[in-house]
């Protein structure tokens, strides 16, 4: 489902489009087809702002029941009662709203669920009157998707994210219809806007481990942040390398790398070194295909960086690839280690990558909570308790010619 400020942009310009048409018999029908798009998409804004007021409903629940009760929702009551005796409190509260909202969004639920809404509460929540107690409550580390998205590189660059997604996404682009000029009685080619369609589809992303019922016996705020911070590493790692180098089969989406329509450049037969020419000729390739908009830079790996802060742009310069302001070629540059240095070109097998591009058009996506199955069973012999968390997640390359990439850069 897409946002509601999204909604509205297109509402807005469909209405300013249907309004621009001249209201005559011989526009009948587009006028028809425009006012019915109109309605669908105020229908849309409709279910969207039923959606978004569920949530926020929820949200300010949970808050009311934290401030009454005195603790803030806990990972570690969570998987301790529900390997336990069944959950309590405000967990059990959360796991009820959870439950409603997978049946909302027509998941199939396996273990305790921890909605969307719970994830997503802002970082620092505490008591709104200080002296019913505020000042003694201690202020709370920041929530499970809010530390979730900080940790993801593709969230620093402007990657788009779609939430609380219902079903399949159809992400539907359109290529520009041609236009020229006609000497007096010429006849013109008629041309058509070739309309193309991709899919967002949930993928279940997967994460287990295993902790000991001592662990989770512990009421300590670093055991809390330690299991919390555990379960979010893992799965935006998970997350992060799919929108990067994710190969689109065994049930992977598909990444910037391996998308179809990306641009390309080459360093060499067996692969190169990386050069000023080669990183300006990614951002040539992009401007080519007209994706010069939006947030625009460079993503690579910690082996190319230190290349680019060896490397000079022209020698004897003392000027290189990387400057000191962190950027390239007036670009910002992130690096993350989930960008491959292990890719095969020729007689080189320890490649890396680089990637420029429009982040802003990697989407990814999110359908409801987290799924968390706890077993204090199947290792019991060790006194340990088993969870699996479940999520159900995609990306999407939404316009491929927005990035660019060199996946052949060698290193020293």
């Amino acid at each position: 489902m897409r946002n509601i400020a999204e909604i509205k942009r297109d509402l807005s310009g469909k209405i300013a489009e249907v309004k621009a048409i001249e209201n005559t018999a011989e526009n009948a029908e587009v006028l028809k087809k425009g006012l019915d798009e109109i309605n669908a998409i105020r229908m849309e804004l409709n279910a969207a702002s039923e959606v978004e007021a569920a949530e926020q409903l929820v949200a300010e629940q949970h808050f009311e029941k934290e401030a009454k009760k005195g603790h803030s929702f806990s990972f570690v009551k969570f998987m301790r009662e529900a390997s336990q005796n069944g959950l309590t409190g405000i967990e059990k509260d959360a796991a009820d709203a959870g439950r409603d909202e997978y049946r909302r969004l027509g998941l199939t639920q396996q273990g305790a669920v921890i909605p969307s809404a719970v994830l997503k509460a802002a970082a620092g929540q505490n008591y709104t009157t200080n002296a019913d107690g505020g000042y003694m409550k201690e202020e709370m580390t920041p929530r499970y998707l809010d530390t979730l998205r900080n940790k993801l590189v593709i969230a620093q660059l402007g990657a788009t994210y779609l939430t609380d997604l219902v079903g399949t996404l159809p992400v539907i682009s359109a290529s520009d219809i041609t236009a020229g000029w006609l000497a007096e009685g010429g006849v013109g080619t008629i041309s058509k806007s070739t309309i193309a369609r991709a899919t967002m589809t949930p993928h279940r992303a997967f994460v287990a481990g295993a902790v000991t019922k001592d662990l989770l016996r512990q009421t300590s705020h670093d055991v809390e942040a330690m299991i919390r911070e555990k379960l979010v590493y893992a799965h935006a790692n998970l997350i992060d390398t799919a929108a990067i180098a994710g190969s689109g089969t065994s049930n992977q989406p598909t990444g910037i790398l391996n998308a179809d329509g990306v641009g390309s450049v080459v360093m060499g037969t067996n692969g190169g070194a990386l050069t000023w020419a080669k990183l300006v000729a990614l951002e040539t390739t992009v401007n080519a295909a007209n994706g010069n908009r939006g947030k625009l830079a460079y993503l690579t790996n910690a082996k190319v960086i230190g290349e680019m802060k060896s490397i000079e742009r022209a020698a004897g310069t003392a000027r290189f690839i990387l400057d000191d302001a962190g950027k390239a070629n007036g670009y910002p540059v992130e690096w993350s280690n989930v960008v491959p240095s292990n890719l095969s070109k020729g007689s080189s097998s320890a490649c890396s990558a680089l990637i420029f591009g429009n982040w802003e058009d990697l989407y990814v996506g999110q359908w409801g909570g987290i799924d968390l199955v706890v077993d204090p069973y199947t290792l019991a012999l060790n006194a340990d308790v088993r969870f699996v968390l479940n999520a159900w997640n995609d990306v999407l390359v939404a316009q491929p010619a927005s990035f660019a990439a060199i996946k052949d850069i060698t290193t020293a």
